[in-house]
């Protein structure tokens, strides 16, 4: 989901890509997951009860997960990282995990390059509206890396760790695998009841909240809920501090290890909780975890939490990420997207976001026209080097993450352009007005996935504007940027 970056398929405009998710009250799927880790054999064994219903307006004869781990198998047919950020990522030399289905109550088996999607085949049709409970054992191996999956060198990181339901549209399961390039992951709300056991030397910080938590022997099991988000993550370290804080009805949390400036730290989250929340809506949980985190990248979101990576060569930039990964909870985590298909969608958002945080909280001594100013310099450079070196560049914003030559390509798209693309609609419509269009698109896509169109739609009616054709001009790689 690598989330912030220090700036250094073919266009298809059909009418169930633009589709918004239904607004009728459903219940949601609920995953039940009993997990236990071994820390000494950086092994994580679990047990996942499943319900299921189904909503897909299609009678289904099987049902598919995602099983990203396997991305971090031997002879993976995708890197988890770019060669640039390969030595950072494995600090203790390559080293390989997985994800290993030991059993399930259904007939199973493995489709996609690298045994990425799990197929649950039924025995009998699952109708329309109809429900059904799956049972999954699985074992993960966790790898020595520096990434949202992992056993990194200050935190061991369970990002993406269980088998996550595939997203059914256009007749079919989304079955998109990993990508080195942003964040190749696609997923819809549901309920989550966790129990974890871990040895007692470590802190948790995680998706949802603990409702219980006692010792065992040496270990502690904690039983954690979360209702109505995207994805569940937890993170463990024996080295993790803690500082709190309160929002309205919202707990903030703030573990870290060696930032010499928690507290400081604590009040920025603070301070973006709250600019957010009266930007663009409510906040609609009860906890925030921000966590220092051993990450390759600047940082990373999840549901209630977000990984702050301990690599940033600066405070300033690590204040940044915190604030940029905070406006990932309502643009990718209320506000949900394809980021394999649309990941411009979130990024751009929260680049742009970032900068309004600032131009509203003018003692970080940052405005929103010093960063514009700044990444249409970046831009023009990755443009002109590109088009040296290449002779051509793509900055077309509707294209999956295959389609990304490289990840700097990615980055200056999804985050640069689309970061300018949100800047000239703040200038065209002014402060009052693009501000209304963003609570607008914040209340018409709430809980569900965003998409292009509904983008404009929600512009179009919070400005009383025809925006159909600025919003193109950029999306296909039309505007030209001087």
């Amino acid at each position: 989901m690598k989330k912030f970056f220090v700036i250094l398929l073919p266009i298809i405009f059909s009418a169930f890509l633009f589709a918004c998710a239904d607004a009728e009250e459903k219940n949601y799927n609920l995953y039940n997951l009993k997990l236990a880790y071994d820390n000494e054999n950086n092994l994580l064994s679990g047990e996942m009860i499943f319900d299921y219903y189904n909503y897909t307006g299609e009678t289904l004869n099987d049902i598919c997960f995602h099983l990203y781990p396997n991305a971090f198998r031997e002879n993976s047919s995708q890197s988890v990282v770019s060669l640039a950020n390969y030595n950072r990522a494995y600090y203790d030399g390559k080293c390989y995990g997985d994800i290993n289905i030991l059993s399930s109550n259904k007939d199973f088996d493995f489709i996609g390059n690298d045994e990425n999607i799990l197929r649950l085949n039924l025995e009998n049709p699952l109708n329309i509206n109809e429900q059904i409970t799956l049972k999954i054992e699985f074992e993960c191996v966790l790898p020595k890396i520096n990434h949202r999956y992992g056993v990194g060198e200050n935190t061991i990181n369970f990002g993406n760790v269980y088998p996550v339901l595939c997203v059914y549209e256009n007749g079919g399961w989304d079955t998109n695998g990993y990508n080195s390039n942003g964040d190749p992951f696609y997923s819809e709300m549901a309920n989550y009841d966790v129990q974890i056991l871990f040895n007692n030397n470590y802190k948790i910080a995680s998706t949802g909240e603990i409702e219980n938590e006692y010792i065992e022997g040496e270990n502690r099991i904690v039983n954690i809920k979360a209702n109505n988000v995207r994805d569940f993550v937890f993170v463990l370290s024996d080295k993790f501090e803690i500082v709190t804080a309160q929002f309205d009805e919202t707990t903030i949390k703030y573990f870290y290890y060696q930032d010499e400036n928690p507290n400081q730290s604590l009040n920025t989250s603070v301070l973006a909780l709250k600019t957010f929340t009266e930007l663009f809506g409510d906040y609609p949980y009860s906890t925030l975890s921000i966590v220092e985190a051993s990450f390759v990248h600047g940082g990373m979101e999840y549901p209630n939490l977000v990984l702050i990576s301990d690599s940033l060569n600066s405070y300033d930039i690590y204040t940044t990420v915190i604030i940029h990964e905070i406006a990932h909870q309502w643009w990718y985590g209320i506000v949900g997207n394809d980021q394999y298909n649309y990941a411009f969608l979130d990024e751009g958002l929260a680049e742009f976001s970032t900068a309004l945080f600032y131009e509203k909280n003018s003692n970080y001594n940052t405005t929103r026209s010093e960063i514009t100013l700044r990444n249409q310099s970046n831009y023009n450079v990755f443009q002109k080097v590109y088009k040296d070196v290449l002779g051509s560049v793509d900055t077309s914003f509707i294209r999956s993450l295959d389609d990304f030559n490289n990840e700097q390509e990615y980055v200056y798209t999804t985050y640069v352009k689309a970061y300018l693309m949100h800047d000239s609609l703040y200038e065209l419509l002014g402060e009052k007005k693009y501000i209304k269009c963003l609570k607008e698109y914040y209340n018409l896509c709430k809980y569900k996935t965003a998409t292009p169109t509904l983008l404009i739609k929600a512009f179009e009616k919070g400005s009383g504007k025809n925006l159909e054709n600025f919003f193109y001009s950029w999306f296909e790689g039309d505007v030209i940027i001087n």
